[in-house]
C-alpha cells in the first residue's frame, strides 16, 4: 500500500471512527435520560424511562408529556407507600391468585394466544416474571385501597339530608307535559287556509265524540301519525324546539285540546345550524299529561347521596392516609426540566 493509500485510509477510519463516536453518544446521552431517577421512595426508585413508558403506551403527546408527568409520578409514589405499608404488615398474596389473574389476562386480553402475549411483553420490554411482579403490585395496591374504604354507617341518614338540602338545585324538576300531535303539512305548496280547514274538521270530528289518537292515526303527516300522534315521552319546556308548539304544548292542562295553530317548519342548514326553512305546518296538541316543576323528593335520591357521599369520604381517607405514608418515609422528586 503506498503512502498517499495509507493516509486516506487512516483519515478514513478516523472519520467512521467520529461518526460511531457521535452515535454512541447520542445513544448513551438517551440511555442517561431514561434511567434518569425522577423519584425515590425509601429504598425505590422510579425512572424517567418508567414514565415516558407508561405515558407513551397511553399514545401522549411529547405535550401532554409534559403536563401530565407529574400526575404519573405521584401515582407511582403512592403505589410504592401502598406495597411498603402490605409488606410490613407481613402480608402476602397467595402465588394462586396471582396466577388467576395472569391466566384470566391472557384469556381476556389475549384470547390465550400465548406467542403473541410473549411478543407484546417483549416489545414493552418486559419478562414474564417482571409482567407477574407488576400484577402482584396491582393487586397489593388495590387491596390496600379497598381497606381504607369507610363503612356505610359513617354516612349518616341526618348526613344525607343535611347534603340533599345543600344541594338542593341539583335535584330540581322541570315542568313537563306528554303530548300527542296531528300536524297537517305543505305537500304540494298548499296555502295554510287549506290546511287550517283540514285541522278544523278534524278537530270538529274529535269534539263530537271521536277519539284523538284515532284521529290521529288517520289524519295529516305527523311522523308519530303511525304511533298515534304520541311523542312516547314528557318533555320540557327547553325540550322544544318550537317556538309555536312549546308556546300551546304547556298553555294545555291534562287532557285538554289545542285549537289549530300555524308552525314555522325549522331545519338543518349545510353548516350544522338550525332555521326556518320557509314552510308552514299546522298542528292540533293534546296534553295526556302534566307534571309541575319542583324536586325530585328525598327517598328517590337517597342512594345516589349515599355513593356521592361514601367517594368523598373514601378519596379524603385515601389521601390522608397517604399523606402520612409520605411523612414517615424517604420520598425525593427530582423531574427532567
Amino acid at each position: 500500500m503506498g503512502t498517499k493509500s495509507k493516509i486516506y485510509f487512516l483519515k478514513s477510519i478516523i472519520f467512521l471512527a467520529g461518526i460511531l463516536g457521535l452515535q454512541f453518544i447520542s445513544l448513551s446521552a438517551e440511555l442517561i435520560e431514561l434511567n434518569r431517577v425522577v423519584a425515590k421512595v425509601n429504598e425505590r426508585v422510579v425512572t424517567w424511562g418508567e414514565i415516558e413508558n407508561a405515558m407513551t403506551l397511553l399514545n401522549f403527546t411529547e405535550s401532554e408529556k409534559n403536563d401530565r408527568a407529574n400526575e404519573f409520578v405521584d401515582g407511582k409514589i403512592d403505589r410504592f407507600l401502598s406495597i411498603t405499608a402490605f409488606n410490613e404488615k407481613g402480608m402476602k398474596i397467595p402465588t394462586s391468585y396471582i396466577e388467576q389473574e395472569y391466566n384470566k389476562r391472557l384469556i381476556r386480553e389475549f384470547n390465550g394466544d400465548r406467542k403473541l402475549f410473549r411478543d407484546t411483553l417483549r416489545s414493552k420490554g418486559l419478562s414474564q416474571l417482571e409482567y407477574r411482579k407488576e400484577i402482584e403490585e396491582e393487586i397489593i395496591y388495590s387491596h390496600m385501597l379497598s381497606t381504607r374504604r369507610r363503612l356505610k354507617e359513617e354516612i349518616s341518614p341526618e348526613k344525607v339530608e343535611s347534603n340533599y338540602k345543600k344541594k338542593l338545585k341539583k335535584f330540581k324538576t322541570e315542568e313537563k307535559s306528554q303530548l300527542r300531535e296531528i300536524a297537517f303539512s305543505q305537500i304540494a305548496g298548499e296555502p295554510e287556509t287549506v290546511l287550517l280547514q283540514q285541522a278544523h274538521k278534524v278537530l270538529k270530528d274529535i269534539k263530537n265524540g271521536q277519539k284523538f289518537e284515532d284521529a290521529a292515526l288517520k289524519n295529516g303527516q305527523s311522523p308519530f301519525r303511525e304511533k298515534s300522534g304520541d311523542w312516547g315521552v314528557m318533555v320540557s319546556e327547553r325540550e322544544i324546539r318550537s317556538d309555536e308548539i312549546r308556546k300551546q304544548a304547556f298553555l294545555l292542562k291534562k287532557n285538554e285540546v289545542s285549537k289549530p295553530f300555524i308552525v314555522n317548519i325549522l331545519e338543518r342548514k349545510p353548516d350544522g345550524s338550525v332555521g326556518n326553512s320557509n314552510k308552514i305546518a299546522v298542528y292540533i296538541l293534546k296534553a295526556l299529561d302534566r307534571t309541575q316543576s319542583g324536586h325530585k323528593p328525598l327517598d328517590e335520591v337517597r342512594t345516589q347521596i349515599e355513593r356521592e357521599l361514601a367517594a368523598e369520604i373514601e378519596a379524603n381517607s385515601h389521601r390522608k392516609w397517604l399523606n402520612r405514608l409520605k411523612r414517615d418515609a424517604y420520598v425525593r422528586v427530582t423531574l427532567p426540566e
